[in-house]
């Protein structure tokens, strides 16, 4: 019911902005994505080393606020900054935008955010660059809206979420631990569940084994869904929604178990091969 009750409040943000806006100029939202009403901020084609382009759905706003780990370095034109950290908007056209690498790599956070007196819906996701860079856990611990979701850590270089393993979400409002509220997950194959933080406002959230096994998608990576995390709250009479959206892989261990034991069965034969060999010479003897 929780669960519900979380798509219904993005349903009803999603209808109450397309009355409002009318479905026209650059600012005006996306049409809603397939596999989900929850607001998404998402990779589109047209990626590089050095940038990337997202589209926005579910959501209406002008612009994507960026943040970028670490304290000054050289950055794009436009970019300033906050309590020494690194952050700047992006306008969207047409529901996209690319963000362009600030000089330094790692993990860049992407927030997008609509308001109204009786709501705050956010969208937020995260990006890695490859060059090298510091790390993001201060620009994650940093409060970047009243109700977040942030991954505690997000993942290793190299590494990524993945099926059939349980990962960290923190969820704060107002920068300080949101305890007993729940959690929806949400994946492009159609898989929902509900989790719920703990006292300290942290959720354990356990990936399903949903993602279809298939090809690499590219530079050695497996097939992947996409997912989303959301929150929903309410305070002084005004209702927030928080969302996280990501991808995760298959299980590393897919399709690996069947080839491990076929290995096992050969080395297995290989090494009752000798013993064969004399039983049946003993017998000819």
């Amino acid at each position: 019911m929780r669960l519900i009750a979380i798509l219904l409040f993005a349903g009803a943000g999603f209808v109450h902005a397309a009355d409002r806006h009318g479905g026209h100029g650059q600012a005006a939202r996306a049409a809603p994505a397939a596999w989900t009403e929850l607001p998404l901020i998402e990779s589109a084609p047209g990626r590089d080393r050095r940038q990337a382009t997202f589209r926005l759905s579910n959501l209406d706003a002008a612009s994507v606020r960026a943040f970028a780990p670490g304290e000054q370095a050289s950055l794009p034109e436009g970019v300033r900054f906050k309590a020494d950290r690194q952050e700047w908007d992006i306008l969207l056209n047409k529901g996209r935008f690319t963000l362009t690498s600030s000089g330094v790599g790692n993990y860049h956070w992407l927030l997008a955010r609509e308001e109204s007196p009786e709501r705050v819906t956010v969208a937020s996701t995260a990006h890695y660059f490859s060059n090298p860079g510091p790390a993001p856990t201060e620009m994650l611990a940093q409060p970047k809206s009243e109700l977040e979701i942030v991954p505690a850590p997000l993942p290793r270089e190299h590494n990524r979420y993945r099926a059939n393993r349980t990962y960290r979400f923190d969820v704060r409002f107002q920068g300080a631990p949101l305890a007993g509220v729940p959690v929806s997950f949400t994946s492009s194959a159609g898989t929902r569940a509900e989790f719920v933080s703990d006292a300290a406002g942290r959720a354990e959230v356990r990936f399903p084994d949903d993602v279809q096994a298939g090809e690499a998608e590219g530079h050695g990576r497996r097939a992947s869904n996409r997912f989303v995390l959301a929150v929903a709250h309410e305070a002084a009479g005004k209702s927030y929604l928080t969302a996280f959206n990501y991808s995760y892989a298959e299980d590393a261990y897919t399709n690996r178990s069947l080839a491990w034991g076929g290995g096992f069965m050969m080395l297995g034969g290989l090494v009752a091969l000798p013993l064969i060999v004399r039983r049946k010479e003993a017998n000819r003897g």
